[in-house]
């Protein structure tokens, strides 16, 4: 006997007042997003992002004007240690900014008509990334006054740093909003509405709370389309939807979950 699956809808009980409900093309009643308050959780994710980017550079500052004595903040610690604790702070910073820039981006995707603007965009984080991190390593490659091994220590430190906020700020699987226009459209032709479902490993959604592929989760998550999206679903299971086959490349066949 098939264990009986828990259905949890993520959909927070104090956004359920907010709900908007309309017709689709069939004329059955449907959830609607609340558009404006995904512009909004976006944006305050994007602010918080701008000001974590700026405590990051801020701490790049902070190392320069120490390296080059411009200022004598911890004078008592040498140089390398009060570097290398910086540009760590300056990683700290920086690495949450790009995920909450990188989550915005996913809940409030701007178009992709215009190609550059649209990598450019969702790859603030990786471009600045470079701002954050190689003006230190220049600087300290170019100064005088450290010692071959200071310099080689503090060089690597930083570029391991500008590596991992470049890789970590780089979304490998951008959203634009022409794409979850077109899966929301999708998904109401197939189910008449725009719920899906997730597990907690899931790479796909699903219109299906009862799909092959959920047979070993107990737990179900239950969702709109853009809940999918903010979550990094953005393809739809080819057992629940087998409409949609013909629309997706033959390499995707093995992630059914």
């Amino acid at each position: 006997m098939a264990k009986e699956k828990k259905i949890v809808n993520i959909t927070e009980e104090s956004e359920k007042s907010k709900e908007k409900f309309g017709k689709d093309a069939k004329g059955n009643i449907i959830k609607l997003e609340d558009q404006g308050n995904n512009e909004q959780r976006a944006k305050t994710k994007r602010i918080f992002a701008v000001i974590l980017w700026v405590i990051a550079i801020a701490c790049e500052i902070i190392a320069i004007l120490r390296l080059t004595d411009k200022i004598s903040l911890f004078a008592q610690m040498d140089k390398t240690t009060f570097l290398i604790i910086f540009i760590i702070l300056d990683l700290l910073f920086f690495v949450p900014g790009s995920l909450l820039w990188k989550k915005a981006n996913h809940i409030d995707p701007i178009s992709e008509k215009d190609k550059a603007k649209f990598w450019i965009w969702n790859n603030l984080g990786t471009i600045l990334s470079v701002l954050a991190f190689l003006p230190i390593i220049v600087f300290v490659l170019l100064n005088k006054d450290l010692d071959k091994k200071s310099k080689t220590i503090v060089t690597a430190v930083a570029s391991v740093a500008l590596i991992i906020a470049g890789v970590s700020s780089y979304d490998f699987n951008p959203v634009s909003s022409e794409a979850l226009e077109q899966a929301q459209k999708e998904v109401m032709a197939v189910n008449g509405t725009d719920t899906v479902y997730w597990a907690k490993h899931s790479k796909k959604y699903h219109v299906d709370p009862d799909c092959p592929a959920f047979s070993q989760s107990e737990e179900i998550y239950e969702g709109t389309v853009a809940q999918a999206y903010e979550h990094n679903l953005t393809e739809p299971c080819r057992r629940c939807i087998p409409e949609l086959h013909e629309d997706h490349e033959e390499e995707n066949d093995k992630k059914d979950n």
